[in-house]
């Protein structure tokens, strides 16, 4: 079987081997090194801008989240092409057959879903070409399939958020939790003593964030959606796109169907470029900010780093669960703003009470990876535009000389926690006790339902009262604000959001809003 690697630009195919990228993250010269055998050894090479590891200060680094997806590929398939779904790769743990060369280093972890991969010492700057060995536990495929598999390797840029206690709330926001610490002592916390409207206890198990995790850097950009969707079947691109199944199996033509609403406004620039057929064959998706034919899918215009709107709570989850991830929680939130520092009244996520808009409207290079804003000032952020507009590439605010405040970024290197788009985060109001039951160890496992939703346990989406004049609670927030929202929406320990959709009866509200994206942790 002829092995290929392809560009992800060209997707008219399924492929041997495709490298997926984050914001500026490269995985490139994918090599099965022992095709035909169990346990594939992988080997890539990687590099990524912006990063750094440090010992005062934050005292983090960031990092980047490996993993792999596999697809069997039927005996005699001419050049490797398969439409059998994709799956998740976990890896063996075993240090005999994983490498990185310097400046990088690695660490397994415990559910084997992937691998980190970080600075060894510190340092700040590009990380260069690197090579890197993974082994993966897969068997050999046996007949009707060939020996050999499908993989696409996957990277998230992740940012390493280090145990320690933090200051929660800023007794003046809207919403705001009580002014207390979360520390190594915090167990249960009673409604009296966290305030925020909040009804109930929450559980000991709750992450609140004292813990040490990883953040995405990012908000997960388009092109990581467009990947996502690349990777489910039919059935499962139906549930996580606008679109039904008759459009999914319709010729989209030479310009493309926009797929996550339907006229790709808010800069949302998703496609689907070659249909689908129905239960056997899913759809391709690709970026098209500037539209084909004119403009080619996937051009480098095409806004692929601009941040993913129109995800609804549904849409979040599912790919946190695909990626290995969980979500990230209402405290974690202010965890990761506001680091160990003491908290400020009205402070935004940036530390100060500075900010400066950016918007769509004006824009250096837009839609390209080298997007910034025409502006700058402390406190870069995209907020107060008007509805019709949309955010701007995930990481645009920061520059190579930036600080915390003139990028708009966290404590901890997090990049546009404050504005842009919602951050969707598990919490809410814990109605009846209900909520609150997600814990460290509810991760995605890789794998969706038949339907294409997540299915991991204590991820709650609602619940119902069971009475029709009641309403559904949901049991997560909207944090950070987005480009359309008021600036008092990016302050850290604003909670206005924290029961954003509500519904009457049994009449459920889920909804695709054009400010609404998301991120994950682990």
């Amino acid at each position: 079987m002829k092995k290929r690697i392809i560009n992800l630009v060209f997707l008219m195919l399924l492929f041997s081997f495709i490298s997926l990228n984050g914001n500026n993250v490269r995985i490139m010269n994918v090599v099965n090194t022992n095709p035909g055998e169990a346990n594939p050894i992988l080997t890539f090479d990687i590099a990524w801008d912006n990063s750094w590891r440090v010992s005062t200060g934050p005292s983090n680094y960031d990092a980047v989240w490996i993993f792999v997806k596999y697809q069997k590929v039927p005996v005699g398939a001419p050049n490797c092409e398969s439409y059998l779904e994709w799956h998740h790769a976990t890896m063996t743990n075993d240090s005999n057959y994983f490498s990185v060369d310097t400046p990088l280093t690695y660490s397994f972890v415990n559910d084997a879903m992937g691998i980190f991969i970080y600075r060894s010492s510190d340092g700040i700057g590009h990380i260069d070409t690197t090579s890197v060995q993974i082994q993966l536990n897969l068997p050999v495929p046996t007949f009707p399939y060939d020996s050999m598999y499908n993989f696409k390797v996957f990277a998230i840029e992740m940012v390493y958020i280090p145990e320690g206690a933090f200051e929660l709330g800023d007794g003046v926001s809207s919403y705001t939790f009580n002014s207390i610490t979360i520390d190594y002592n915090t167990t249960t916390l009673t409604s009296a003593v966290l305030g925020g409207g909040i009804t109930g206890t929450i559980p000991a198990e709750f992450p609140k964030g004292y813990k040490s995790f990883y953040c995405m850097k990012y908000e997960i950009s388009q092109q990581q959606y467009v990947d996502f969707l690349n990777t489910l079947n039919f059935n499962q691109q139906v549930t996580r796109t606008n679109l039904n199944a008759t459009q999914l199996a319709t010729n989209p033509g030479l310009s493309g169907v926009c797929a996550m609403q339907a006229s790709c406004l808010n800069r949302n620039s998703i496609k689907l470029i070659q249909e689908g057929v129905n239960n056997s064959r899913p759809g391709v998706f690709a970026c098209d900010l500037n539209s084909a034919p004119g403009d080619p899918f996937n051009s480098p215009n095409d806004g692929q780093t601009i941040a993913m709107n129109y995800l609804s709570l549904a849409d979040l989850y599912s790919y946190l669960d695909w990626a290995g991830l969980r979500p990230m929680t209402n405290f974690e939130f202010e965890k990761i703003a506001r680091g160990p520092l003491a908290r400020i009244g009205n402070e935004y996520i940036w530390g100060t009470t500075n900010i400066t808009q950016a918007q769509s409207t004006a824009l250096n290079n837009p839609g390209t990876t080298s997007e910034t804003s025409t502006v700058s000032g402390p406190g870069l952020a995209a907020y107060g535009s008007s509805t019709s507009n949309g955010p701007l590439r995930v990481g645009f605010s920061a520059t190579s000389s930036s600080n915390r405040e003139n990028s708009g970024s966290a404590y901890y290197g997090v990049m546009n926690l404050g504005g842009n788009v919602w951050e969707i985060v598990s919490g809410g109001y814990n109605y009846s006790n209900q909520g609150y039951k997600l814990t460290y160890a509810n991760l995605g496992d890789g794998e969706l339902d038949a339907r294409g939703n997540a299915d991991v346990t204590n991820w709650q989406t609602v619940i119902y009262t069971g009475r029709p004049d009641y309403y559904y609670y949901w049991h997560f927030e909207l944090r950070g604000g987005s480009y359309s929202s008021a600036a008092n929406t990016l302050r850290t320990s604003d909670r206005s959001k924290n029961a954003p959709y509500w519904g009457f009866g049994n009449t459920s509200s889920d909804q695709r809003l054009s400010d609404v994206g998301g991120r994950g942790v682990r």
